[in-house]
């Protein structure tokens, strides 16, 4: 046999799935959405303070960059 008539098959003897409402599909959109915007509120939060961090001269410093100085 093929592998498409065994894939037709299994999904043949596989007993149907959940049927959700209206309401649930809703409401399942409804919290994808609230994570979706969570997530990139996060995101901007991190960014924010990264420029913040690198802007106010974190890097900039007197230390930032200077070689070390090896005894002999």
């Amino acid at each position: 046999m093929s592998t498409a008539t065994d894939t037709m098959n299994e999904q043949e003897r596989r007993p149907p799935g959940i049927k959700l409402t209206e309401q649930q599909l809703r409401a399942r959109r409804a919290r994808s959405i609230a994570i979706a915007l969570a997530l990139g509120a996060f995101v901007l939060l991190i960014f924010v303070v990264t420029m913040v961090k690198l802007g106010s001269g974190a890097l900039s410093g007197d230390d930032y960059m200077r070689p070390v100085q090896t005894t002999k």
